[in-house]
């Protein structure tokens, strides 16, 4: 195969920022600052009360990134970017001001689902929001939605060998997909040059290298990890992190094709997500998350039994009590060392169970209820109570911590 050329010099991926803070990309924290930010705009990001927030939100999610040290120094003063990059923080000068995708997102009316698939079909390289018109420039006509892309290519590897081949690896996206991408290369190209590189039959160092800088092997990676953090894809964790494979996981082959052919041409990020919505992909891969997720945990029937006594086999909010259609669902996910525990428990029918995994039910401390504009369009759920009674064995602070962290995830 001959090698793809640089479209020109210095053609790579950039995720964000040049210099990567992976944990930033981790929902908790991410939706943690962004619903901060929306609590806060118009202030300074040198503001007393953004670094106190900042520093709460590190603690409470357990995050190793250093959010706040000083007033001078602060996540969003050096790592605007991460929400800039997705459209969601508009500026930070002369105050704190968030785009309207950013508050609707904050304000739990899109779903973290809708939000990530909108994210994949509509995320272009150059990125405008983050790159000075004089790095647009060098770009050409090149238009490349990477993402997408990455989709795309775990989709046709599926089709090619089946699922234990349909798999990518950061290497493997640096090395041979960016390279090709920087050329408009159809997905059988990309396919066809990973099968030759596992089968050692392609040789790359003839190739260009789309990575050079210490940081440019993260920073495309952080692509991957996107696509894993909303249950797109699933990561096997062993080995050296840029040889991780990530297979395709929420979404199945043809609803990768599906999503291709939806048309958000011309439609503004808000509205790029009801036309998503509207295809029913978000639910079909948060529903296939969740099943996949409960039926991977060996203790998941003994903390069932213990919350459907505790709450009396009922429906928190529907008042069902069929059991069949109950489920024990966690407050702050088990991906976020949530306990199987009852103070850390809903009893939920299953619908509604799928609603507050999904984060178009969210519930505040007060025991409001909170429903996406999704759920509410629906026209199925406007009948589910305004507000819950939370019973005494729940932990508030739980309740809490999903209602500032929680994206998806039981």
């Amino acid at each position: 195969m001959k090698p793809p050329a640089k479209p020109f010099p210095g053609y790579r991926w950039r995720w964000a920022t040049l210099t990567p803070t992976e944990g930033l990309n981790d929902p908790p924290v991410y939706f943690g600052v962004l619903r901060a930010l929306a609590k806060l705009e118009d202030i300074k990001p040198s503001d007393e009360r953004l670094m106190q927030t900042l520093k709460l939100i590190q603690k409470e999610t357990k995050t190793s990134v250093t959010l706040a040290r000083s007033t001078q120094r602060n996540i969003i003063r050096n790592s605007g970017q991460y929400w800039k990059a997705l459209g969601l923080l508009k500026h930070t000068q002369p105050g704190i001001r968030l785009t309207s995708l950013g508050r609707e997102l904050a304000e739990g009316n899109i779903a973290p689902t809708e939000f990530a698939i909108t994210m994949v079909k509509t995320l272009e390289l150059p990125n405008p929001r983050i790159e000075r018109a004089s790095e647009q420039r060098k770009w050409g006509e090149l238009r490349i939605r990477p993402l997408l892309l990455v989709l795309d290519i775990l989709a046709a590897l599926d089709a090619a060998g089946g699922g234990a081949e349909a798999y990518l690896t950061p290497f493997e996206l640096t090395r041979i997909v960016i390279p090709l991408a920087g050329e408009a290369a159809p997905v059988f190209r990309h396919v066809e040059a990973i099968e030759l590189y596992r089968g050692e039959e392609l040789d790359l160092s003839a190739w260009p290298d789309c990575a050079p800088g210490a940081n440019d092997a993260r920073m495309a990676r952080e692509f991957l990890l996107f696509l894993e953090h909303y249950g797109l894809c699933t990561r096997e964790q062993n080995g050296h992190a840029q040889h991780q494979k990530y297979f395709l996981s929420a979404l199945e082959p043809s609803e990768v094709q599906e999503l291709q052919q939806v048309d958000t041409s011309g439609l503004t990020t808000t509205e790029a997500v009801e036309r998503v919505r509207q295809t029913l992909l978000p639910a079909a891969a948060d529903r296939k998350r969740l099943s996949t997720t409960v039926l991977t945990r060996p203790l998941q029937a003994r903390f069932r039994l213990a919350v459907l006594c505790a709450y009396s086999s009922t429906c928190l909010f529907t008042g069902a009590s069929f059991p069949p259609v109950l489920e024990a669902v966690h407050i702050v996910p088990v991906a976020a060392s949530g306990a199987d525990a009852l103070d850390n428990s809903l009893c939920l029918r299953v619908d509604v169970h799928r609603l507050f995994d999904a984060g178009h039910l969210r519930v505040e401390p007060s025991g409001r209820v909170h429903l996406s504009d999704g759920a509410r369009g629906s026209g199925d759920y406007t009948s589910l109570p305004p507000q819950i009674p939370i019973p005494e064995f729940v932990s508030i602070d739980n309740i809490k911590w999903r209602w500032n962290y929680g994206s998806l995830g039981d």
